[in-house]
């Protein structure tokens, strides 16, 4: 369960004084530190005194930047690897020796925290790790190349790249039947071409849960691949399942620039705008370019939107897609800010710009298209409307 985050109380930066940058170089002491010492015995001042600052400005880093407190992100730390530890074939360590290798002395609150993250007791997981299932080393090499290279190319989020990643999952699954990888990448290009009106394909979005289902079936274990099923689930709107998904991913792998990009997607699709910078911040601290920068900075323009600051909505979403033009279905974000915010000939002209890339697009097309709040997706269209594209 993700911990609840605190009243965010911004931290200014250089750009914009009056919005959270990217980590702090204290922070990123502080977990660096952790990630090499989570067998040890931590005090929350030896840890300022690594990181370099004050007790207190630490914790309201953690609590601001990464939604957690110090020794959450330490549990969250530790859990993951011993999760990775009984996973290992070649580990014959005791469950309580890997709880204890890990920082935890009390076996009973070790399996308790451990259940709360994983959904599953160690000796579940110890016993799973023997039972026949899937294995990615065993995978024909030729359907990893083509999963790999789809990887890149869905996560540039526009129709062509969408289109050629299918074509070598397609493949891909043909090699490896039970890979779950290429299923999950699947189904969140699926969910991408219902979501952004890149085809017309009715089942699109069946489909989509149907394979991250399958995906999620085969790889139970694999970061990746539920972060991936999650923004499946997400696209389908089914909300409750993807951030379920997630935090799962989150728990598993806290490191993973691909989930923690999704956590922040998923927190802006649910309303909750400042937890969402937070958590795409700390994506771009993990991953500052492609293909993972442009989706992060695009997701803060929506939670900008969401939260009716639409002159930075506009200029964080219109530089994502500056990064990548083939994503041009987030300028409907920027197009609509443009009109919220009064500038009704900037809002045209990239209107106008926009219907030349997406010629079928609607007000009422946009505004059933993504799971965002009711609110959102209302001024969204709205703004639409504004800058001239056709209601229906």
């Amino acid at each position: 369960m993700r911990d609840k985050p605190l009243q965010n109380r911004h931290v200014p930066s250089p750009e914009h004084p009056e919005l959270p940058g990217l980590l702090p170089g204290d922070l990123v002491r502080a977990v660096q530190w952790i990630g090499a010492h989570l067998h040890e015995p931590v005090q929350i001042e030896k840890l300022a005194q690594v990181a370099g600052v004050s007790a207190r400005t630490l914790q309201a880093h953690f609590t601001q930047y990464l939604g957690t407190t110090p020794f959450g992100w330490l549990r969250k730390s530790r859990l993951a690897n011993a999760r990775r530890q009984l996973l290992d074939p070649g580990c014959t360590e005791s469950i309580t020796d890997v709880a204890t290798a890990n920082g935890f002395s009390q076996l009973g609150r070790f399996s308790v925290h451990y259940r709360e993250a994983f959904g599953e007791t160690p000796s579940q997981t110890r016993q799973r790790r023997v039972q026949p299932r899937p294995n990615p080393a065993d995978v024909d090499d030729e359907a990893k190349f083509l999963t790999w290279r789809a990887l890149n190319s869905a996560f540039q989020v526009a129709p062509e790249d969408c289109t050629d990643a299918l074509e070598n999952l397609a493949r891909a699954q043909e090699l490896a039947p039970n890979y779950g990888l290429p299923k999950a990448i699947e189904a969140w290009c699926l969910g991408q071409r219902a979501a952004h009106n890149f085809d017309s394909v009715d089942d699109g979005r069946s489909k989509s849960v149907r394979l991250a289902e399958e995906a999620r079936a085969l790889a139970p274990r694999d970061a990746l691949t539920l972060s991936l099923c999650s923004g499946a689930m997400t696209l389908a709107h089914r909300l409750k399942e993807a951030d379920a998904l997630i935090e799962r991913a989150i728990a598993m792998d806290p490191a993973s620039a691909m989930a923690w990009v999704r956590r922040g997607w998923t927190s802006a699709y649910l309303g909750n705008s400042d937890a969402a910078i937070r958590e795409l911040n700390y994506t771009l601290h993990l991953m500052p370019f492609e293909p993972v920068m442009h989706i992060a900075f695009i997701g803060i323009g929506c939670a900008h939107f969401d939260a009716g600051r639409y002159e930075r909505a506009a200029r964080w979403a219109s530089e994502g897609v500056k990064a990548h033009p083939g994503s041009f279905w987030a300028e409907r974000v920027v197009v609509a800010a443009a009109a919220h915010q009064g500038a009704r000939d900037e809002a045209r002209r990239t209107a106008r710009s926009l219907l030349h890339k997406d010629p079928d697009l609607t007000a009422d097309i946009a505004r059933t298209a993504w799971p965002f709040t009711a609110s959102f997706m209302e001024r969204l269209a709205e703004g639409l409307e504004i800058a001239g594209v056709p209601r229906s």
